[in-house]
């Protein structure tokens, strides 16, 4: 049972990010999952629904969420704040509460969000008025094959994502964005294929941070999971790699594995996952 005064879930992770003139340093996180509205959008490969309370989150309960979550996790440079759907839909993240999110957050040196283009165009400025350390909106690009986009419902174009990165961008907003690889219906070739093109746009918009994010069996799909391309950890290792050098000096790439720990694989598979943690941290295939 959802309670709305407290996080559905929260945990302390770390991420890498890039310093200086190019480096890369692994950073704290307090990562914080609301328990908030549900996402009117509908993706197909959703199920962060479940997640999701069917009225809309009450003013102060946002607040009272992050509180809970603060006293129990260990201090972190940066924040993120997922709601399962879009901090700027009023429904989701009353704005009465802006003020109060950000006396919360002025500890942090960045403050994570996730939304869709769609949602308050004229939130955002208000937000940032709260918040001491650097925004961030993370947006679910997921694919810029233009047919499987339509078929995930995700309610944009290209032209739609592109327009709102702009807009962030120009605000002083940093971008983060969400990529899945593999679709029902996709091959493993295709899957690669795409999600490289997806890479390079994303990049071309300006992303700070690039999520590659595998497609798993029960991860939403209506019903179509069972047609989802077989990803594979050398499959993700060999895409990381080769998008390393598109990357700018500025931008970071990492891959969510979802499940997957070096105890679980073959002494062959587990030399892969450390050749990909080693890319992660340092982002440069001249020392893989």
């Amino acid at each position: 049972m959802l309670d709305p005064q407290r996080p559905y879930a929260f945990l302390n992770e770390r991420e890498p990010t890039r310093v200086g003139c190019g480096n890369t340093e692994i950073v704290d996180v307090a990562t914080v999952f609301l328990t908030a509205s549900r996402c009117p959008i509908g993706c197909s490969m959703c199920d962060l629904h479940r997640n999701t309370l069917p009225q809309p989150s009450q003013p102060g309960s946002i607040p009272t969420q992050i509180r809970y979550a603060q006293q129990r996790l260990k201090p972190a440079s940066w924040i993120k704040l997922y709601n399962s759907g879009n901090f700027f839909d009023p429904s989701s993240i009353p704005p009465q509460d802006y003020a109060l999110i950000g006396q919360l957050c002025c500890g942090y040196d960045r403050v994570i969000i996730e939304n869709h283009p769609r949602f308050g165009s004229r939130r955002h400025d208000r937000f940032c008025q709260h918040v001491a350390g650097k925004l961030e909106v993370a947006v679910g690009l997921e694919t810029v094959q233009p047919r499987m986009l339509k078929r995930l419902g995700k309610q944009m174009s290209r032209d739609d994502f592109d327009r709102y990165a702009n807009s962030l961008i120009s605000a002083g907003i940093d971008l983060r964005v969400f990529l899945i690889v593999g679709a029902p219906r996709l091959s493993v070739k295709e899957s690669m294929r795409w999600a490289r093109l997806s890479i390079r746009h994303a990049i071309h918009a300006g992303a700070r941070h690039i999520s590659l994010i595998p497609a798993r069996v029960g991860h939403g799909w209506n019903g179509t999971a069972d047609s989802l391309p077989r990803v594979e950890l050398e499959h993700l290792v060999e895409l990381f790699v080769d998008s390393l050098d598109e990357m700018r000096r500025d931008a970071c790439l990492s891959v969510d594995l979802w499940d997957i720990t070096g105890d679980e694989l073959s002494e062959p598979r587990r030399h892969l996952l450390d050749r990909f943690e080693s890319a992660i941290l340092h982002q440069s295939t001249s020392l893989l």
